[in-house]
């Protein structure tokens, strides 16, 4: 549209008669005519930028995808493309969420524009990084996205497609495999090529989220110089990992100082006001911020508005998550980026076994015998991130290794004063816990434009970030439900032993969110889900998981004192976010529940469900006649699913609770119910560090005899929950006639 419009401008001035020249009347009528053309335009143009931004919508003057918007109609679906996804729209709380179907995401189709492409859709071209690069972004300048991945990480990656597609960035894919190149490659709106690793048929990426193994090496020292050869190719980069979902366009923002029209300008200016002009918000985050930065990256700090407030002084003073990383093609960035990647071949840790490990890497070695250098001066680097930075802090200096001039904004000169580096701010380039935890979004009122996976918990793996996605509306790539499943949804309710706690503490004048609090609520998550989990498999249904109330924050590692921050992450305290709404990595581990192979679904599924095909049954006291849609408490779990029976054409069958709500086993289906219990339902441990002696500093919530079960020495303490008790045979355990 830019350049049309532009083409057309210039003609027009080419026919425009110079001061003297004479002039037949009907030209004057003709550039009156044309004036008033171009006028009318450029006001169309501006009436349109209000009403996408008013909207949370965004226009993309240089980007080669147009959207096809169908709106939805009574009896009638749109479009969906081969690749199913949701359509975006403004939820009630401002935040750009995706309409939900049971079990599946249905995405408008968002195709490129024909004319801008000759190739067929069916040719995968010579998969090149030029021919890429010419795809996503046709006029050979400006900025694209970057990523990369391989076929063990196919979930996540094609969930990242999903979203980059649907809010119309720029970007390319760099394929680690060939498997995700034939994928990806006959897609009309993924431009992918394959990288060095690709074309070498002897590579094989682990699928671990270890930086220690030689793989892992190889592929950090490719990726760095891939990113590197863009930049010099004269592109600015935004190098996202592939476990990070974008919400918005980051592209207007972040080409603030290098709109190449007044029409993406004017979409640059407004995007950044909207997102940066919350009340909640203190602090500058306006695309101006990072104007001047040759470098700009995200931070795994945990205030969002601390980080807006303080800026680059408080963002360097944490660890920088290059998961999210902006080089742009000026001289001082591309000499950056090249030297990066020469520092990461340099530093990179030597491949080692069990026997040379030690003597080798200076005893930094993992379980398995591996370097896992911290890249000190002197010591090997495992990542690329340890790397980026080592270069951008100066080792002379104190911690941080960089001076920062009081009113430095978001950018500071960093690497030797090679570089103007800037902070991507916190608030709107969010990590895991500031989005999925603190839900600091809706706290801030901010519109994010990216969520990276981050702080996940349980193995830290993919499948724990796949569960954190979906969770957050944020996962757009499950297969279509199988209309003949049905569910067992089991609702969140605060149990009267947690209750008398919570008002126990209340008369104490002690808030509620404390680490006895939240033992005595997850005791009561597990000890419900037995029994509606048993229930569930008698009757043949998949469970659909409450959402829970966490009453304590969870830490990553134990390295640090969440009970002296109010059962807040250290550096969160600021949000007041607990109580808050349990990830399931709070409560179970998603991986097990994997590897058992017992099938489940979140709350987030149960909110998405038709409410005509739910029923909720309802509760009665144990001995009570049974009725059509209730259901007495204490009976067996053959005789609770016999009493359901006549529902089993219903998708949905809702409990208000689970407790008490069976007596004992007899299903055949149940037979290994006490195994799976102790595999299913134990809450993951975790520790923290006491700064005080835990048995002092712990005695405003726990008695002594719960202070000492989790003791780990004195200054460290870790929060145990065992599984519930096993069931029993129903044959013991239930009344005479009760089953």
């Amino acid at each position: 549209m830019k350049n049309i419009a532009r083409s057309s401008l210039k003609s027009q001035e080419t026919r425009t008669p110079t001061l003297g020249q004479d002039v037949p009347r009907g030209a004057v009528r003709n550039l009156s005519r044309s004036r008033f053309v171009r006028l009318a335009s450029f006001l169309a143009i501006i009436l349109l930028i209000h009403f996408a931004v008013r909207q949370g919508l965004t226009l993309h003057a240089t980007v080669p995808y147009a959207a096809r918007i169908f709106p939805r109609s009574a009896g009638a679906e749109p479009p969906v493309s081969s690749a199913s996804s949701t359509v975006s729209h403004q939820s009630h709380d401002g935040v750009r969420t995706l309409d939900q179907t049971p079990g599946q995401a249905v995405f408008h189709d968002f195709s490129p524009d024909a004319s801008k492409h000759a190739s067929s859709a069916a040719s995968c071209g010579d998969g090149s990084l030029e021919q890429a690069l010419a795809r996503a972004v046709p006029a050979g300048r400006g900025m694209v996205l970057l990523t990369f991945g391989n076929s063990k990480v196919g979930e996540v990656l094609s969930n990242f497609v999903a979203h980059v597609v649907l809010v119309g960035a720029p970007f390319v894919l760099g394929a680690v495999d060939v498997a995700v190149f034939d994928q990806f490659c006959t897609r009309r709106d993924v431009a992918v090529y394959k990288t060095p690793l690709a074309l070498d048929a002897g590579y094989s990426l682990e699928g671990s989220n270890a930086h220690s193994s030689g793989s892992w090496q190889r592929f950090a020292a490719m990726r760095i110089g891939e990113i590197a050869r863009v930049v010099l190719l004269g592109y600015d980069v935004l190098q996202s990992d592939v476990d990070v979902v974008f919400l918005r366009n980051p592209v207007p923002y972040l080409t603030c100082a290098h709109a190449g029209s007044l029409a993406v300008a004017a979409e640059a200016e407004a995007v950044s006001a909207v997102s940066g002009t919350s009340a909640a918000l203190k602090g500058d985050i306006s695309c101006g911020t990072l104007r001047d930065a040759d470098v700009a990256v995200s931070s795994d700090n945990m205030s969002p508005g601390m980080d807006a407030q303080q800026g680059i002084s408080y963002a360097v003073g944490g660890t920088l998550n290059t998961g999210l990383v902006l080089l742009r093609a000026t001289a001082a960035g591309q000499a950056f980026a090249a030297r990066w990647h020469r520092a990461v071949l340099e530093r990179a840790c030597p491949s080692t076994t069990p026997q040379t490990c030690r003597s080798t890497c200076k005893g930094h070695c993992d379980h398995k015998g591996e370097c896992s250098g911290d890249c000190r001066p002197g010591i090997c680097c495992t990542s690329d991130q340890q790397v980026f930075g080592r270069l951008v802090r100066d080792d002379s200096l104190p911690y941080p290794g960089l001076v920062v001039p009081r009113g430095s904004g978001r950018i500071v000169r960093a690497a030797n004063g090679t570089i103007a580096l800037g902070a991507l701010p916190l608030a709107l380039f969010m990590h895991g816990h500031a989005y999925m935890v603190q839900s600091a979004h809706l706290r801030l009122g901010v519109r994010p434009f990216a969520v990276h996976a981050t702080y996940s918990l349980d193995k830290h793996d993919h499948t724990a970030k796949i569960q954190r996605f979906r969770e957050a509306g944020l996962w757009a790539v499950d297969t279509p439900e199988d209309p003949n499943t049905r569910f067992l949804a089991l609702n969140f309710s605060v149990s009267p032993a947690t209750t008398a706690l919570i008002e126990r503490f209340g008369a104490q004048r002690e808030a509620a969110s404390n680490i006895a609090v939240h033992l005595q609520a997850l005791r009561g998550y597990v000890a419900e889900l037995r029994d509606a989990l048993a229930l569930a498999r008698a009757l043949g249904r998949t469970l659909v998981l409450p959402a829970w109330t966490c009453y304590c924050d969870k830490l990553w590692s134990g390295s640090d004192d969440i009970f002296h921050f109010g059962c807040m992450y250290p550096g969160s305290q600021d949000g007041h976010f607990v109580p808050f709404v349990c990830p399931m990595d709070h409560v179970l581990s998603p991986s097990s529940w994997r590897d058992v192979g017992v099938s489940y679904r979140d709350a987030r599924f149960a909110e998405s469900m038709d409410g005509r095909s739910v029923v909720d049954v309802q509760l009665l006291p144990e001995g009570s006649k049974l009725s059509l849609g209730s259901l007495p408490l204490g009976l067996s779990d053959a005789a609770a699913a016999g009493a359901l029976a006549p529902l089993a054409h219903k998708t949905v069958l809702r409990l208000p609770h689970a407790r008490g709500l069976l007596c004992g086993l007899e299903a055949e289906a149940n037979a290994d119910m006490a195994a799976l219990s102790a595999k299913l339902l134990r809450p993951p441990e975790w520790c923290s560090t006491c700064f005080r002696p835990c048995a002092d500093e712990l005695s405003r919530w726990l008695d002594a005899a719960a202070i000492s079960a989790g003791a780990d020495g004195a200054n460290r303490w870790c929060a145990r929950v065992d599984p519930p008790r096993p069931l029993p045979a129903a044959i013991r355990a239930c009344r005479s006639g009760a089953s």
